[in-house]
């Protein structure tokens, strides 16, 4: 049995990775390091959409389908869904930050800044690989994550959200 512990560890793991993901991103590609819309090493839309993952893989699984059948359906939701996430996002830290964190209308197949169907494309297959190769190793770590670990990590997440959201 998983207690709720467990999920607000999956929450940060994944946060925490997709704060290195992008930073060393933007190494690469801007040259720069930029730590997103919160200060700490966090960025918390890998977190909610590695939860929503979670669901709707336990939903697939409930069909008993073909291995490769379900990949393939994963991989078609995961792509729509985190090109809603993509857009969605950008038009919310639009609207709350007043800052543009991508643009993509120098692909070619972009629709407006915040997505292009080249980068769903490869969320897709990223999210695929996350839930499929990843996730197995790291519920085993959030497992043995002890509570006041998380504890302490909720209330520098909810201080860093306060703190930024002032600024």
């Amino acid at each position: 049995m998983v207690n709720n512990m467990f999920y607000i560890n999956i929450f940060f793991i994944y946060s925490f990775l997709g704060f290195i993901f992008e930073n060393v991103l933007n190494i690469f590609t801007h040259a720069h390091f930029n730590s997103g819309i919160l200060y700490g090493p966090w960025t918390f839309i890998y977190g909610f959409a590695i939860l929503t993952i979670m669901v709707v893989d336990k939903g697939l699984k409930k069909f008993k389908l073909d291995k490769w059948a379900e990949i393939f359906l994963f991989y078609i939701w995961a792509t729509i869904f985190m090109t809603f996430i993509e857009f969605s996002g950008g038009m919310l830290i639009e609207k709350l930050f007043h800052r543009v964190f991508w643009d993509y209308t120098n692909l070619k197949f972009n629709i407006g800044h915040y997505i292009a169907l080249e980068i769903s494309f490869c969320w897709g297959f990223f999210a695929t690989l996350v839930n499929y190769l990843l996730r197995p190793l790291l519920e085993k770590l959030a497992k043995k994550i002890p509570k006041f670990v998380t504890i302490l990590l909720i209330i520098f997440f909810v201080v860093d959200i306060f703190v930024s959201l002032a600024n």
